[in-house]
């Protein structure tokens, strides 16, 4: 019987092997999700299971709107096994990963069911004379270039009725995909993305991080929140199943019948389980983001060295009591912990303080950079970075696939401004700015960034045609991948595909 794989399309079984189809719809040509794009693989499997899953251990991976996804011969998901391995050896492919062949043939079922479903509902239907003129073409029924009615009498019925049917499956599945994906692009949207392109930008800047946030200013803010942080040493023991279970652990080790280490490391689920519970240092702040009443700190609070709380329950929903091993302190403004932990704090909460800090200093800088902007870089001990030339392409839209017909921004040089390409503020005035201005400062991701319009620079016609060229297939390719997402995440899709595999390959 003929492979059926999509992606790499084989002809029906016979004498000759079929010229490989082309397609020129991305979705049937490309492949339809980028998981179901093979890289390097092998096929191991098989074995794991007798007389190649048929017989009473057909393995069932799932199913496409009832209709079963199982390893059985001759089924479409068994053919499909076959063809990702002989397609991939067959490009030079020798060390291999089974798991990726079936998964890749697992994907191409479910895609295979669903299109045929699609093209029933929507009425799709292919002629028997369609059919009768791809039968005369197939090179397994040629004889010195022409069809041979010999050779077509000596194919055996069902031989025959096995190619009839993956042709009219093939058709049924193309013209479906060829109405639900094709679209041409209007000149005018053509005309516009252009002009998006043809202008493009390079600017150099220099960025102020929210981190540079002084740790005076640290220390003052610790000063005016003092109870924040306040420390204590502690161990604890989280349970997760219950508050009555936590209830009789706590009175065992209150009773001394279970040390509190040992409660930690039997019975505890956090990561201090391996110490015995040791937490360390704790400030007051870090454990209120974890409890559910607020009171429960103040009790914590007010407990000796070497005591025991009551069972608290946390945030999370489980529930913990603690062992007080260093009594509550007051705040140590000379400490470097101390004032770690307040960077941490007002990061986590009070981020607008460290956004202001460095939103001053860049309009400080800005302010003064007009007219020399490396020199005054230079002056602050800042650095200068640039970017290449890139177009106003909002999120790389037009950069997916092979190659881009629209530049986007290469951030891998430039860390700071990663994202930028999606941040409406920052393209705003980066193609706004005149030749060697200077910007206002635009805070993106943790940065305040301050930039100066480097360079703009024009594409040539023939580099600006490639949207003339391929915009449409790209359109195209995107709706396919739309398609294809929606039918991996239908409800009329059945995925047991890890779990079955997995018995296969353990034999279990």
């Amino acid at each position: 019987m003929a492979s059926k794989n999509d992606k790499h399309p084989r002809a029906p079984s016979g004498e000759h092997a079929a010229p490989k189809a082309h397609h020129t719809n991305p979705l049937v040509y490309y492949g339809t999700l980028g998981i179901l794009v093979i890289t390097v693989f092998a096929f191991v499997i098989v074995p794991a299971l007798p007389n190649g899953g048929s017989g009473g251990n057909t393995l069932t991976l799932g199913s496409w709107d009832g209709k079963n996804i199982a390893f059985v011969q001759g089924s479409y998901f068994f053919e499909q096994v076959n063809a990702v391995k002989d397609t991939y050896e067959s490009q030079g492919f020798k060390d291999v990963d089974a798991y990726q062949v079936w998964l890749q043939a697992f994907n191409n079922t479910v895609i295979h069911y669903a299109l045929l479903d699609m093209a029933d509902e929507n009425g799709i239907t292919v002629s028997q004379g369609y059919l009768d003129s791809k039968m005369r073409e197939l090179p397994v029924f040629m004889e010195n270039g022409v069809f041979s009615r010999r050779k077509y009498r000596e194919t055996t019925t069902t031989q025959k009725s096995a190619i009839l049917t993956e042709l009219r499956e093939q058709a049924l599945k193309e013209r479906f995909i060829g109405d639900a994906t094709t679209l041409v692009a209007s000149g005018a949207e053509k005309a516009f993305l252009k002009s998006m392109a043809q202008s493009q930008r390079s600017v150099e800047y220099v960025a102020f991080p929210f981190s540079a946030y002084p740790d005076q200013d640290k220390v003052d803010f610790a000063k005016a929140h003092a109870d924040l942080f306040k420390r204590l040493r502690l161990s604890r023991v989280t349970l997760t199943s219950s508050s009555k279970e936590a209830d009789e652990i706590l009175s065992r080790v209150k009773t001394g019948t279970l040390s509190f280490e040992d409660a930690a490391k039997n019975y505890s689920k956090d990561s201090y389980q391996a110490e015995g519970g040791d937490m360390g240092y704790r400030y007051l702040w870090e454990l209120r983001s974890d409890m559910k009443a607020p009171a429960d700190i103040d009790t914590l609070l007010a407990l000796g060295s070497g005591e025991l709380s009551p069972v608290f329950e946390t945030l999370a929903g489980s529930w913990v009591f603690f062992r007080v091993d260093e009594a509550a302190s007051e705040p140590d403004y000379a400490s470097a912990d101390l004032v770690r932990s307040a960077g941490d704090y007002i990061s986590r909460n009070e981020k607008g303080l460290m956004e202001d800090h460095a939103l001053k200093n860049a309009e400080a800088f800005a302010a003064g950079a007009a007219s020399d902007f490396a020199g005054a870089a230079a002056g602050a001990m800042l650095t200068v970075k640039a970017t290449p030339p890139f177009s106003l392409n909002y999120g790389a839209a037009l950069t997916e696939g092979y190659f881009p017909l629209m530049s986007a921004m290469d951030t891998a040089a430039t860390p700071e401004l990663a994202g930028a390409d999606r941040d409406e503020r920052f393209l705003e005035t980066a193609f706004s700015l005149e030749a060697g201005a200077v910007s206002e400062p635009v805070i993106l991701n943790d940065y305040a960034i301050v930039m100066r319009l480097k360079e703009i620079s024009t594409l040539d016609e023939e580099t600006l045609g490639m949207i003339d060229s391929y915009y449409s297939a790209m359109l195209q390719d995107s709706i396919g991948g739309d398609l294809a997402r929606a039918i991996m995440d239908s409800p009329k899709l059945e995925d047991n595909f890890l779990t079955a595999y997995t018995r296969a390959l353990t034999g279990n």
